[in-house]
């Protein structure tokens, strides 16, 4: 038997390390929650707005507690995921 659970995006503030920065940012993020067990996960998330100056590479981006592997490519930010 599998346990429910609901998907929703959300847009929340994170912080961008790497390449020498570390910079705020937003983020639109994949929230899985486990309404019977009272917990939730993010899945992934995608940086929507950064300071444009960041040159392409590899980065971490962190959010309430957590933190996934990001990258941007040709001047556009790839999705991050567990």
């Amino acid at each position: 038997m599998s346990i429910p659970s609901q998907r929703e995006s959300v847009v929340i503030q994170g912080r961008l390390r790497g390449m020498g920065y570390a910079v705020p940012c937003m983020l639109v993020a994949v929230k899985v929650t486990l309404p019977s067990l009272d917990m939730f996960e993010y899945v992934k998330c995608e940086v929507v707005n950064a300071p444009a100056h960041l040159p392409d590479g590899q980065y971490e981006v962190s959010f309430e507690g957590r933190a996934m592997e990001v990258q941007k490519l040709d001047g556009r930010w790839l999705a991050g995921e567990v």
